[in-house]
C-alpha cells in the first residue's frame, strides 16, 4: 500500500525489562525498617561490619535508637572492665564509676533492736568497714538489711531459749517447794527488803524488776530471806498464807502472758504453779 494521508507508522514491541542480575536493589524490607539478609556487607564499610552491635540490629529504627543512645553516652562516665593489671588507682575509679564516694556512709540501729546491743562504735566500724572495701550505699543498705534481719533473730532466738530454760528452773522449784512455795517466795521478798534497806525506792523497784522472774536470784532470795529470819538478825513474822493471798496470787497468773498464751515459754511453770496454788489452798484448815 502506498503511503498517504492518514497512515501511521508501525506501533514498537514494549522493551523487555533488564534480566536479574542476583543481587536486591534494597535491604530494606517493604515495611520499610526491617533490615534484610546482607544489609551490612551493602551499607557498612569493611571495618565496622565486625562489631556486634551491628548483629543485635534487626531494624533501621533500632538502629538509630542505638546510635542515639551512644551518642548521649560520649562525655558520660564509662566502667572499665577490670583487669589482673588494675591498680589502685585504677580500682578506685572502678568502684567510682559504680557509686562508691570514698566517704563513710552512716549506718543506724535496726528498729526492734533491745537497748544495749548496738553502740556508735559498732556503727563506725562497719562504716569504715564498708568504705575500705569501696562499696556503694545500694550495697550498704542491702548487706544491712541482710545482716540487721539475722542479728534480731539470733537476739530473739536467745530470749526464747532464755525464756525456756528459766520457765523449766522455775517448774522445778516449784516442785521441789511444793506446799512450801508460798512461804519461800515470802522469805525472797524479806531478803530484798532487807537488802534495800536506806536505799531509794527506785534501786528496790530496778532489783525485782531485772531479778524477781529469774528462778535461781528467786531460789537464793528465798533461801537468804529464811536464814535471816531464822538467825534473828531480822524480825520476820513467818505467817501462813491464806485463801486470800492465794487467790490474790493465783489472779496475778491467771492474767498473765505465760498462763494465757500456750505458746509462752513460760506457760508450763504457770500451768504448774497454778495447780500448786489450788492444791495448797484446798489443804488450808478452815477455822470451825
Amino acid at each position: 500500500m502506498s503511503e498517504g494521508i492518514g497512515t501511521t507508522d508501525p506501533v514498537a514491541a514494549p522493551a523487555e525489562p533488564a534480566a536479574p542480575t542476583g543481587e536486591p536493589t534494597s535491604y530494606i524490607g517493604e515495611d520499610g525498617d526491617t533490615l534484610l539478609d546482607g544489609w551490612k556487607g551493602k551499607y557498612l564499610s569493611e571495618d565496622i561490619r565486625g562489631e556486634a552491635v551491628f548483629d543485635r540490629a534487626k531494624t533501621l529504627s533500632g538502629l538509630f535508637k542505638t546510635t542515639a543512645s551512644a551518642e548521649r553516652m560520649i562525655g558520660a562516665d564509662k566502667m572499665v572492665k577490670p583487669s589482673d593489671k588494675f591498680g589502685d588507682e585504677d580500682w578506685d575509679a572502678y568502684h567510682a564509676a559504680g557509686g562508691w564516694t570514698n566517704e563513710p556512709i552512716p549506718i543506724s540501729a535496726p528498729e526492734g533492736l533491745p537497748e544495749g546491743i548496738w553502740s556508735n562504735e559498732r556503727a563506725k566500724t562497719y562504716s569504715d568497714g564498708f568504705n575500705k572495701l569501696r562499696l556503694n550505699p545500694k550495697q550498704v543498705a542491702g548487706i544491712m538489711e541482710m545482716h540487721n534481719a539475722d542479728l534480731i533473730q539470733q537476739i530473739t532466738d536467745n530470749i526464747n531459749n532464755t525464756d525456756t530454760a528459766s520457765a523449766q528452773l522455775k517448774t522445778d522449784l516449784l516442785s521441789e517447794k511444793g506446799n512450801a512455795y508460798t512461804q519461800f517466795e515470802h522469805n525472797g521478798n524479806v531478803a530484798i527488803e532487807r537488802g534495800s534497806e536506806g536505799e531509794s525506792p527506785e534501786f528496790k523497784e530496778r532489783i525485782v524488776k531485772k531479778y524477781g522472774n529469774d528462778p535461781d536470784i528467786v531460789r537464793l532470795l528465798g533461801n537468804l530471806g529464811g536464814r535471816i529470819g531464822e538467825s534473828g538478825s531480822v524480825s520476820v513474822v513467818q505467817m501462813a498464807a491464806t485463801p486470800v493471798d492465794i487467790e490474790a496470787k493465783l489472779d496475778e497468773i491467771r492474767n498473765s502472758d505465760a498462763f494465757m498464751k500456750p505458746t509462752h515459754p513460760g506457760h508450763k511453770a504457770a500451768m504448774a504453779n497454778v495447780a500448786r496454788l489450788h492444791e495448797e489452798k484446798a489443804n488450808i484448815r478452815q477455822p470451825l
